[in-house]
């Protein structure tokens, strides 16, 4: 089970570029930042049920916190987005539904200030190199992004 923390979404017309070549400037701005203990890696993501054929979605990780980003051609245009999710807990993979369980989950859903500014960053720091990268595709055709465009949609769903 993943908790979805926030979204964010755009597309760009008339811009185009392959979803990978997107991935890679994304990962190539993230490397620049040097920030610690961040991955990136690919992930499959059906598109509708399980005999659906999967989307390539460039995953960025830090300790529990995942972006799936996703980056693809849509006719002439291109769309972005990511989602920003906690992974599964500890307690919940390792110890199930016990009563035990339950009053440890209890205890560490109670989130510190320090876990908090975590998230924060982390969200705050890949959704500029999104940016970053946008900004790379959109100056072949003139496109800003506006400052509603950019704002991130926190607590979705």
């Amino acid at each position: 089970m993943t908790q979805i923390l926030s979204q964010w979404n755009n597309y760009f017309p008339f811009s185009t570029m392959s979803s990978n070549e997107f991935y890679l400037l994304v990962e190539g701005i993230i490397k620049e930042h040097d920030y610690p203990n961040v991955q990136t890696s690919r992930k499959n993501h059906k598109e509708k049920g399980f005999f659906s054929a999967s989307r390539e979605y460039l995953r960025v990780q830090y300790g529990d916190l995942i972006f799936d980003i996703c980056a693809a051609p849509f006719g002439k245009d291109f769309y972005v987005s990511w989602w920003l999710f906690e992974t599964e807990d500890f307690i919940r993979k390792f110890m199930g539904n016990t009563m035990v369980a339950d009053f440890l989950r209890l205890r560490a859903s109670k989130r510190t200030f320090y876990q908090a500014d975590i998230e924060a960053i982390f969200r705050s720091s890949i959704h500029v190199c999104v940016l970053q990268a946008i900004e790379h595709i959109t100056n072949t055709t003139g496109r800003k992004l506006s400052e509603f465009e950019k704002q991130i949609h926190v607590g979705v769903m």
